[in-house]
């Protein structure tokens, strides 16, 4: 074979290696591309979290399927009342816009023991979209109502005004109540009742049999009884007023408030029926 014939076979193969090693590498890019847009993760697990306003409202923000958003509103009124918006829908990655047309508000009132003495739902078709800010961490969510439009804007971070989800399962290990029920219904009565040493209201929330000072009390009426010249110490009133209610300590034998002057159990709790916190321990109790 002449050495011209040979050089052209050389060329040739050259350029064929060259196609081919430019078309593996598009490949890999157009691989690269395709794993980077499909890697299975919803891009609203970037703004997942709890934003808040300075009026005790709070927006809950999920991850909800593989490419949508929900977003839970709460409003806590009082320790008694609160309600909920709940809305989901798609979320544009361009524009991080999600946009809902299924907004549902449920008000809800609560008993001094967190039993809902009325629940009642407003309206279940509100429509709006959410827009989220990196550049500052806020989220707008505009409802659209005849009336005309209405923005809250919602910064990222808890609340001081509000104790709701940090983590919703925090008192599972004890109880299946609601975390803003523990909280800001429960926790926020008893702490209210020791403090004003409303004794009347707290003999309903306890269960009996209880020892208070190494004396067994197996009723009601024994406690009120045993209360009826009772105080609370200084130094545990000043560690109960101390209570923020959010995530208190919770281990096998129950939830403790401030440094242990009040514990609380749920006798329901792994059963079907309906959840209740009830007193099972109270200490810093002197006589006057």
């Amino acid at each position: 074979m002449s050495k011209k014939v040979l050089a052209v076979l050389f060329v040739c193969m050259m350029l064929l290696l060259s196609a081919c090693g430019g078309a593996a590498q598009a490949q890999e890019e157009n691989n690269d591309e395709a794993a980077g847009s499909q890697d299975g993760q919803n891009p609203v697990m970037n703004f997942v979290g709890i934003y808040s306003t300075e009026y005790s409202t709070e927006a809950l923000v999920e991850a909800d399927g593989a490419e949508g958003a929900k977003i839970t509103v709460t409003w806590a009124g009082s320790p008694w009342f609160h309600n909920q918006t709940v809305m989901s829908g798609p979320f544009d990655p361009e524009t991080l816009t999600m946009t809902f047309t299924n907004a549902t508000l449920t008000e809800y009132t609560y008993a001094s023991d967190a039993t809902i003495t009325e629940e009642k739902t407003s309206y279940t078709d509100g429509k709006g979209h959410a827009v989220f800010n990196p550049a500052d961490n806020t989220l707008t969510i505009t409802e659209e109502f005849e009336s005309g439009n209405m923005d809250t804007v919602y910064t990222w971070g808890p609340s001081p005004d509000m104790k709701y989800v940090s983590d919703p399962e925090h008192y599972a290990p004890v109880t299946a109540m609601d975390k803003f029920q523990v909280e800001t219904v429960v926790g926020f009565n008893v702490r209210t009742y020791y403090l004003s040493e409303n004794w009347y209201a707290m003999a309903d929330m306890i269960r009996y049999p209880i020892t208070i000072n190494g004396t067994e009390l197996t009723d009601a009426d024994a406690f009120l009884g045993y209360m009826i010249d009772k105080t609370v110490s200084e130094s545990d009133r000043d560690a109960m007023m101390e209570e923020d209610f959010l995530d208190m300590f919770v281990n096998g034998q129950g939830i403790c408030m401030g440094s242990g002057q009040i514990w609380l159990n749920d006798p329901n709790y792994m059963t079907d029926k309906e959840p209740v916190l009830q007193i099972i321990a109270i200490s810093g109790i002197v006589n006057r």
